[in-house]
């Protein structure tokens, strides 16, 4: 792990404006000191993708050149309120701006934005400020919708306490019904099972009335997204993401994270549970932004320079209720390891009873994984476990991959 604070790091003031500079590190330090979990619960994220162009070199001719990338801080903690989270911390590269928040993540690309937020945050009533940022603040052409728009969850465990609208799978399909012409809904795996997941996709209309300015046609580009959701942590592998457990832990590490006066203790502890658990050894050409929070849990990010690879981590450890996801878009060949490989080590670090395979790759990819799951040969030789469920689905040009599987009887 290439740590983040061999960067330029800056301290968060109330009030002074931050330019998104690339290969810079910020930690806002007051909601850092602040921040408590205790009432953490809903650790199963909702996640929301949208695309204003295929890449950043076809956006809209209206569009400023860094597109998204060039929509100033404070907008976009403007919308982050609407949701009900905080900007942690920031890494910016060249080709993405990565949040770390209080509940998960963001990432901001010239073309693109995701958002995943966990807990009771109303992600989706953050989506028209994002539509109007885009225009307003980026150049986006008013009254065209956006290239692609994908929106997900894994069945809530606690859905009775969520908010507006993220109440039912119902009121979100409503909800972005009533913000896109051309959705599609999907639940993907079994109803009566604690791993079932839930998928909005929109594709702009070929024949949208807008003519002021358009897209490059849709032509050949790649996507790759692999997302992996575990329930039931090891209570052995889950103690190590509570806040107490760290300083033991971390007494005698060499890891390469900053010191107490560059970071503040859940950013500092963060980095030292990177290494301990072996994330940092996962992606080791990465910068890793992490935080261990109070008085349990943990978020990272992970970004390569130069690239719009990233993988994002968000553990809750607490029995009953324990939870980890993990989500890259960095392809194999990038990794040196096949996806199976990745799912493998993740999975080794939590040990969880229970998990879901998520892969969401434009057709034609090379990836050996997905074309196994398509051939009808999913692979079940994930050690210790049993897979439980496979599907695949055609979707436009992606195919989606969705494989379960739980722990095998000793």
């Amino acid at each position: 792990m290439v740590s983040p604070t061999s960067l330029s790091i800056r301290e968060e003031h109330n009030g002074i404006r931050l330019h998104n500079d690339e290969n810079t590190y910020t930690v806002n330090r007051e909601a850092s000191a602040t921040l408590d979990s205790t009432k953490a619960f809903e650790g199963p994220e909702k996640l929301l993708e949208v695309w204003f162009a295929p890449d950043r070199y076809n956006l809209p001719r209206s569009m400023t050149p860094d597109g998204l990338k060039s929509v100033p801080r404070e907008l976009w903690e403007d919308m982050l309120d609407l949701v009900h989270c905080k900007v942690l911390s920031f890494i910016g590269t060249s080709e993405m701006d990565a949040y770390l928040l209080s509940e998960s993540s963001m990432f901001v690309f010239p073309h693109k934005l995701i958002l995943k937020t966990c807990g009771t945050t109303t992600l989706l009533a953050g989506l028209p400020r994002l539509l109007d940022i885009a225009c307003v603040h980026a150049g986006y052409p008013k009254g065209m919708e956006p290239w692609r728009v994908f929106y997900s969850r894994k069945n809530f465990m606690f859905p009775d306490r969520q908010k507006y609208p993220h109440r039912s799978w119902k009121d979100e399909v409503k909800y972005l019904d009533a913000h896109f012409s051309n959705g599609s809904a999907y639940m993907v795996g079994r109803m009566n099972s604690d791993h079932h997941w839930y998928l909005y996709s929109a594709k702009r209309d070929a024949t949208s009335s807008v003519k002021t300015d358009s897209v490059a046609a849709d032509g050949r580009f790649e996507d790759e997204t692999l997302e992996i959701i575990m329930t039931g942590l090891d209570r052995e592998k889950a103690v190590q993401f509570y806040n107490g457990q760290v300083p033991e832990i971390a007494s005698d590490s060499d890891a390469s994270s900053a010191s107490s006066e560059e970071l503040d203790p859940g950013h500092s502890l963060g980095a030292e549970i990177t290494t301990k658990c072996g994330l940092a050894n996962l992606y080791p050409f990465s910068r890793i932004d992490s935080f261990l929070f109070s008085p349990c849990g943990y978020s990272a990010n992970g970004v390569t320079d130069a690239t719009h690879n990233y993988f994002t981590v968000h553990v809750t450890p607490e029995p009953g209720c324990s939870y980890a996801s993990f989500e890259t878009n960095v392809p194999s060949a990038v990794a040196g390891m096949n996806s199976l490989d990745v799912v493998s080590y993740v999975v080794g670090i939590f040990q969880p009873s229970q998990f879901s395979v998520t892969m969401f790759e434009t057709r034609g990819t090379d990836n050996s994984f997905v074309n196994a799951c398509v051939k009808g040969l999913a692979p079940s030789e994930i050690p210790g476990y049993t897979r439980t469920d496979r599907i695949v689905y055609e979707l436009d040009e992606y195919d989606l991959v969705f494989v379960a599987f739980e722990k095998s009887e000793a």
